[in-house]
């Protein structure tokens, strides 16, 4: 399946399995369109806990530009974070624990979900080109009352067997300082358009993992 033009993403749902803070989850992540661009939800449910993620955005010459971010847990503990994209007040607004923090506008900024998708458009841009993977990227992260770059190193190219059989993907890295007990990796699948097909995460001992089950595209 090859990408399609650097400003349109093929929209899809797709079913992951996830384990988190002790709990076993279902996750569907959509992509759909929307009059302003796209917006990308991740949902899951258990018996214990409801998880939900929604991104709204915009893309322009291979660009993601943020509007609305929210995520939201409801388990014995709830939480809430929302990011606010507002250009026209050169402001991006952010919510953790119930505390707004501002910051000054930045065109390329994105939330943690949209900033997904960006690797995505990235990878399939490059393809286009026909050029090579890139080697390291980095993208601008808003979360809470953090500004990050988050940096992402390749590894190489990987055979991966998930439960649509094996894939060829590109596996990258996050880059932490050599201090830090935190590790992220993610790998993405050329062929079903650079859809993300495992993430592993680890941060003081706990361990996420979320691995893809299916995916249906649109088109």
């Amino acid at each position: 399946m090859q990408g399609l033009a650097q400003d349109t993403l093929e929209t899809y749902t797709a079913r992951y399995e996830t384990s988190m803070y002790g709990m076993n989850l279902n996750i569907e992540r959509k992509l759909v369109a929307t009059d302003q661009g796209y917006r990308l939800s991740s949902e899951g449910k258990s018996f214990a806990a409801t998880l939900s993620e929604v991104a709204d955005f915009s893309v322009t010459d291979g660009q993601i530009g943020g509007q609305h971010f929210v995520y939201q847990l409801k388990s014995l503990v709830k939480r809430r974070r929302e990011v606010h994209f507002l250009p026209e007040e050169g402001l991006i607004r952010s919510l953790k624990k119930k505390e707004w923090t501002e910051f000054p506008w930045e065109p390329n900024a994105l939330d943690r979900l949209s900033q997904q998708e960006q690797l995505r458009l990235t990878l399939i841009n490059a393809e286009q080109k026909g050029a090579a993977p890139p080697t390291s990227l980095t993208f601008v992260v808003i979360d809470g009352p953090k500004r990050g770059e988050k940096i992402l190193d390749l590894v190489g190219t990987e055979e991966l067997e998930t439960a649509l059989g094996t894939l060829e993907t590109l596996h990258y890295q996050r880059r932490f300082e050599q201090s830090s007990d935190r590790s992220s990796d993610i790998w993405v699948a050329p062929s079903l358009d650079y859809l993300m097909v495992l993430t592993r995460h680890e941060e003081d001992g706990s361990p996420i993992e979320l691995s893809i089950t299916a995916v249906e595209f649109d088109s």
